[in-house]
């Protein structure tokens, strides 16, 4: 995407009417049959035209291995870890996002709220952006299935009204933007003596993270104070250990008190938007 298709007066707090026209104008067209954003797939384009080779070339048995492990193998190199976790993050939402799209959910209302068409859509490219991360040190994306429990959780949320979940969904959300940003960070500093790939992964996490950061926004705008509160205390507690637990090569990278700090620390989702202006916007504080 151009500068000029992402500038936008303003990064936070007019609501879902303005996130709507926000999402409308810097992502162009929506098509729902072929999951794909016009500006987004032109992003993509340049990516794939340009994919840099990393000089780090990770065992790919090994990689493989430890994606279907439930525990995480304490003997992996940071490098692998890190590796391994970009891999797993996004395993769940996957998973709920696939179901979703199977039995219709909310397909009926992406015509009167076309916001909620873009998050979807925006969901499909967070798993192809990881994808593209991996692809630079010769790694496919494997699609892992979750645990009973856990799948049967999802497939409660999938089942459930969409107003019915929105603390839980919001605080998974908040959740997802602290370990994308932890990640972003900790790659940059395990590749940094390949300049170029950790450039890329730097601004392949600001893709997922700026997202993140108008859905915690979208969702908050629809929650009462009560709602908003309850969200944070998700985020601190259940979602965090459920999130982190299902992703225990992220414990092992950055270490249990570390992972404390980071979910217990204040969370300003207007603050954040300012960091990407023109690419992030939220609707309303949480």
């Amino acid at each position: 995407m151009t500068d000029e298709t992402r500038i936008t007066p303003m990064s936070h707090g007019g609501g879902v009417k303005e996130y709507r026209e926000f999402l409308q104008r810097t992502d162009g067209a929506a098509d729902a049959i072929r999951f794909r954003l016009q500006r987004r797939e032109a992003f993509f384009a340049e990516f794939e035209a340009n994919r840099p080779q990393a000089r780090y070339r990770p065992d790919v048995d090994l990689f493989r291995r430890s994606m279907f492990r439930r525990r995480a193998d304490a003997s992996l190199s940071p490098q692998m870890l890190w590796l391994t976790a970009t891999a797993k993050l996004n395993q769940a939402e996957r998973f709920g996002v696939g179901l979703g799209e199977l039995f219709g959910k909310d397909q009926a209302k992406f015509e009167s709220q076309p916001e909620r068409l873009y998050v979807m859509l925006q969901e499909h490219y967070h798993t192809r952006i990881l994808a593209e991360v991996l692809s630079m040190f010769g790694l496919a994306l494997p699609t892992v299935p979750p645990s009973p429990g856990l799948g049967a959780m999802i497939a409660l949320f999938v089942a459930l009204p969409h107003e019915w979940t929105l603390s839980l969904v919001c605080a998974a959300e908040i959740v997802g933007c602290v370990l994308f940003r932890a990640m972003r960070d900790r790659g940059v500093v395990l590749f940094g003596d390949d300049p170029v790939v950790a450039g890329r992964i730097r601004q392949l996490y600001n893709e997922i993270l700026a997202d993140e950061i108008g859905h915690v926004g979208f969702l908050a705008a629809k929650l009462s104070s009560r709602g908003r509160r309850v969200t944070r205390w998700l985020a601190r507690t259940l979602v965090a250990r459920n999130i982190v637990g299902g992703t225990p090569e992220v414990t092992l990278l950055f270490g249990a008190d570390e992972i404390r700090r980071l979910m217990h620390g204040r969370f300003d989702v207007f603050q954040q938007a300012e960091e990407f202006p023109g690419r992030a916007y939220a609707a309303a504080a949480i």
